[in-house]
């Protein structure tokens, strides 16, 4: 955790949940959650998948979109029942959404893929959430996190939101081998977030996101801009540095 700021758990868990209905309206137009999810559906086999922290559904949509089998699990009431509206109002079906944080995995060698977007740097003890997510993956099974990135960047956001952390690359890569996985891939993304986030950090508030929920004309074509920089550009060419990691992994 970052060594300067301290948040309270559930006050970051209630700011999750605000967070995430505050983009809620927003879900089929945001640029950063439309292409990340682009890309993680490109990572992702077919087969079973476990999307955990689920959070809204978008994720799941889409993956259910392209065929896979989806459970989608989350360990907050708000998130699931955002998560059936999501996918009751895309005409997909909401039988595997279902109440529940990692520990409450209760699937062995069962699922083709695990997901964790942006979920095990809320949790204390990551190499325990990592390995039970393991235990729900078929022995030929793929791991797929993303964690936001640089630990210098831990600021007001991670703390609104209940972040214990934040990854460099080298330390992810030990939460995940420790858990018992080979690391298969490991790449940054969200170049063009540090330096606002950065200098934002520095005058001690939280970056305004605003870009990502606003209807005015100017926000929407910026809006547009950047979701066009990301498929075009962040995602085919990884870039050298970045606000979040995404990494792939099979068990041991």
């Amino acid at each position: 955790m970052g060594d300067s700021v301290q948040f309270d758990a559930a006050k970051g868990q209630e700011g999750l949940e605000e967070h995430y209905e505050q983009w809620f309206a927003r879900v089929e137009s945001d640029f950063r959650a439309t292409s990340l999810n682009q890309l993680i559906v490109s990572l992702t086999p077919p087969g079973r998948v476990l999307d955990i922290g689920c959070g809204s559904g978008a994720l799941s949509a889409e993956l259910l979109a392209e065929g896979r089998d989806v459970t989608s699990q989350d360990l907050s009431e708000r998130m699931v029942t955002m998560c059936k509206k999501l996918l009751e109002k895309r005409g997909l079906p909401q039988d595997k959404v279902r109440l529940g944080g990692v520990a409450e995995i209760t699937e062995r060698d069962h699922f083709d893929a695990v997901i964790a977007l942006d979920v095990i740097e809320h949790i204390e003890d990551d190499v325990d959430a990592v390995s039970r997510m393991r235990e729900a993956l078929k022995p030929s099974g793929t791991l797929i996190l993303s964690v936001p990135a640089l630990s210098f960047l831990y600021g007001p956001k991670d703390v609104e939101v209940g972040h214990f952390r934040r990854y460099d690359r080298s330390k992810l890569v030990e939460v995940v081998t420790r858990a018992g996985f080979e690391v298969t891939s490991v790449r940054w993304w969200n170049v063009l977030g540090i330096l606002p986030v950065w200098l934002s950090n520095l005058r001690g508030k939280r970056l305004d996101e605003g870009v990502r929920y606003g209807d005015s004309m100017g926000k929407r074509l910026l809006n547009g801009g950047l979701r066009l920089w990301f498929r075009a550009v962040e995602n085919p060419i990884k870039p050298p540095l970045g606000m979040t990691l995404i990494l792939t992994a099979r068990p041991k």
